[in-house]
């Protein structure tokens, strides 16, 4: 009789010991693939060249940057020394750079920060207009450029210096937004 309580008692210690070791095992198999998945990497490109497309096949945009980073993929776009030339209509192209810059996975924006210089020609006008500023969102698809930083616009020899922009390059219509001041001669 004590012989066999003994031998249950050890059948049940063996049987713990091997559903631990088995749980164990299945903890460290979800946790490698979790970490598989987790730390699945992204990419670095430098001197890069990155092309999107609209649904027609045109470039919508062409970005060269110094440094392309997607540290995890579908993650955000990091970006050095980016100039971004912009084309949402055939001949309204406009050219941005900055020091930075970051793009959603999408590519939908840009938000471009540091020494951020805009140039494009509205329509139907021969003088270029400039807009300098420190921080800069730009929607592609809205087709709006926006900016609570403080901004000067050039545009055929006029400057306006002010604070807060909204520049809709769809329908050539720049607002700024306060603190407006500058020269505009005609």
């Amino acid at each position: 009789m004590i012989l066999r309580g003994l031998f249950a008692l050890v059948s049940l210690a063996i049987l713990g010991a091997l559903l631990y070791v088995q749980r164990e095992d299945g903890a460290a198999s979800e946790a490698a693939a979790g970490d598989t998945i987790n730390t699945e990497p992204g990419y670095v490109a430098t001197h890069a060249v990155m092309i999107e497309t609209g649904e027609d096949g045109r470039p919508l945009f062409q970005l060269t940057a110094d440094r392309i980073a997607q540290p995890t993929p579908q993650g955000t776009i990091f970006l050095t020394s980016p100039k971004l030339d912009y084309q949402p209509e055939a001949g309204n192209r406009w050219t941005l750079i900055a020091r930075q810059g970051e793009l959603p996975q999408a590519a939908t924006t840009a938000d471009l920060s540091g020494q951020v210089h805009a140039e494009g020609i509205p329509t139907g006008s021969n003088a270029p207009i400039r807009i300098d500023t420190e921080v800069l969102h730009l929607d592609m698809e809205q087709q709006l450029a926006t900016t609570n930083a403080d901004v000067r616009v050039d545009w055929g020899g006029n400057v306006l210096r002010g604070r807060g922009m909204r520049a809709d390059l769809k329908n050539d219509r720049l607002e700024l937004a306060g603190d407006v001041r500058g020269v505009i001669s005609h």
